[in-house]
């Protein structure tokens, strides 16, 4: 038998659900496979564990492992999908893929690249603020969320009693990023995460006022933009301008 063939039949030994007859050694292995992989989304994932509790966290772990096979020689990204996975299976209860995505988006905010705060007087020298691109802090997460995860979950960080989970009719938004070497996050209402959707996606900022402002023409947004911008700029959430729109 080739090596490779070889390396693929273990391969398949080790993945195979049920578990196959295999011989002892075989067994160690199987079990190391799956406990190492265990344990790193243990500690991705810490917060959703406190929520779910030991047996349903674990089972869900490994119902997960079982479906999502790791395909990287580093276990630094798995169970990236792990948010997407809870909430297939508990579509009723949005909290819980929601904490999962907080604690996994977390951790990769940290790790993500630092980057300066944006000097204030910057934007004094704009020559064209209908133009201007912000760029916005590059440990940026972002993703819209129907419930109070974000409160169950600084809730559950200080092992206190989460409050009761709420449910949000009106779509609000959770940003994370990274400032001071820390990573944070931050719950956005409706009109604030749309502009900060439309920013992200590299949209000028007219153009981002604008699909604002066209969802919501029956009220002058002018001030709060205003009062937004510089709550992002003191948080940290946008770190540059496009330098092709700033003026020598």
């Amino acid at each position: 038998m080739r090596l490779a063939d070889t390396q693929l039949d273990f391969l398949d030994q080790i993945l195979a659900t049920p578990a196959p007859t295999v011989s002892e050694g075989m067994r160690i292995y199987r079990h190391a496979y799956r406990a190492r992989l265990s344990g790193a989304m243990a500690e991705t994932y810490a917060q959703v564990w406190a929520w779910l509790g030991d047996e349903t966290f674990k089972s869900e772990v490994r119902a997960y492992i079982e479906a999502h096979p790791s395909s990287q020689w580093s276990l630094d990204d798995y169970g990236q999908g792990f948010a997407t996975f809870l909430g297939g299976r508990y579509p009723d209860d949005p909290e819980i893929a929601e904490l999962a995505w907080l604690d996994a988006a977390l951790r990769q905010a940290f790790a993500a690249e630092d980057a300066d705060l944006l000097d204030g007087a910057a934007l004094m020298q704009l020559s064209d603020w209908e133009a201007v691109r912000f760029v916005l802090n590059p440990a940026l997460r972002h993703r819209a969320i129907r419930s109070n995860a974000p409160a169950l979950w600084r809730a559950l960080s200080k092992d206190e009693t989460p409050p009761e989970v709420l449910s949000f009719k009106a779509t609000s938004g959770l940003c994370v990023w990274k400032t001071a070497l820390a990573s944070r996050f931050r719950t956005l209402e409706a009109d604030e995460y749309t502009l900060i959707c439309a920013l992200a996606a590299g949209q000028d900022f007219a153009a981002a006022c604008e699909t604002l402002t066209r969802d919501a023409s029956d009220r002058d947004l002018t001030a709060q933009i205003g009062a937004w911008l510089g709550q992002w700029l003191t948080e940290g959430l946008v770190t540059g301008l496009d330098a092709t729109e700033t003026s020598s």
